[in-house]
């Protein structure tokens, strides 16, 4: 297995740019084939409907952060639980708890599978750790899967 696709650089680089608000350096991150499929509403999307996505949580929120990361190794990538944290434009602050199934090939994204329960949202408090309600925090994903 090639190292970045163990260790989650690519996503996190996409992550990242999402939070910077940086949607060509989050396009970057995926091939030119990419696939991205949410569960909510059940459809594998190219490469212009996930920009035109992106482009519209970027406009539609003044911070985006993904924190509380737990990832472990598969054989073409990785699986990774995180808690999904924005802003509003209107201030409110909001967090989903989201898993993502991520597929790595030549160093970049070829298929990112996300669950996430848009309606299971929650109002974290500014001055706590944004952490996933409810689970361990000393639980690593890898040993969560050996349970």
């Amino acid at each position: 297995m090639l190292e970045e696709t163990a260790d989650g650089a690519v996503i996190d680089r996409l992550f990242t740019a999402l939070g910077n608000g940086d949607v060509d350096a989050a396009i970057a991150c995926l091939s030119t084939d990419a696939k991205v499929w949410h569960a909510f509403d059940r459809v594998a999307h190219d490469l212009g409907t996930v920009r035109a996505g992106w482009e519209k949580l970027i406009a539609g929120t003044s911070e985006r952060s993904v924190t509380d990361v737990r990832r472990a190794p598969t054989p073409t990538g990785y699986v990774q639980q995180h808690l999904m944290t924005m802003r509003t434009l209107a201030g409110t602050r909001l967090a989903w708890p989201v898993c993502i199934v991520v597929r790595v090939d030549d160093g970049l994204i070829s298929r990112l599978d996300e669950y996430i329960d848009r309606a299971g949202h929650f109002t974290p408090v500014d001055d706590e750790p944004t952490i996933t309600p409810g689970l361990d925090p000393g639980l690593e994903l890898s040993r969560a899967f050996d349970r």
